[in-house]
């Protein structure tokens, strides 16, 4: 993949801010002409920088008032693969995030669920009868400063300098 200019740099950040931008506002936010700008998002899109166009909900309208991480530690020696542990966990709409980490656990799962008594049932039904999981350990959300929040794009990398 070739590198990514300052225009390409604006771009993703003004499509960060607000994927609905027509073609003429995001080419005046960016000082090139509409097809320039759909050139360059095409070349972004089949590059693999930019992954997809999402719709993002608002989960309490939807009745989904609980977020929860869920620390698992997983005992290796039980399995031939950590991740076979969690695979099972991935297609479960409750999990919406899931990272293998470092320190003292191996997957943090963002879970967001109904209320308390669903995530209980989560918990018992799904995530403890796992085998190989050694440790599971849960966090309450109290409030969501911020979610899902943009990507840090520089108009320039920092080692480099910015070609047109």
């Amino acid at each position: 993949m070739e590198p990514l200019d300052r225009f390409d740099r604006w771009i993703l950040h003004a499509l960060q801010r607000d994927a609905r931008l027509t073609l003429a506002a995001l080419a005046e936010t960016v000082s090139l002409s509409p097809s320039q700008c759909s050139r360059r998002i095409a070349r972004l899109e089949e590059s693999g920088v930019i992954q997809g166009h999402a719709l993002s909900l608002d989960p309490e309208a939807l009745g989904l008032k609980v977020t929860a991480f869920i620390s698992l530690s997983i005992d290796k020696g039980r399995l031939i693969s950590p991740k076979d542990a969690v695979a099972a966990l991935l297609s479960r709409d409750e999990v919406v995030d899931c990272y293998a980490v470092t320190g003292s656990y191996d997957f943090i799962l963002k879970v967001v669920v109904a209320d308390l008594a669903e995530l209980s049932h989560f918990l018992s039904s799904t995530v403890s009868p796992i085998k190989g999981i050694r440790d599971i350990a849960s966090q309450i959300a109290m409030n969501s400063l911020k979610v899902g929040g943009p990507l840090k794009v520089s108009p320039c990398p920092p080692t480099s300098e910015c070609h047109i």
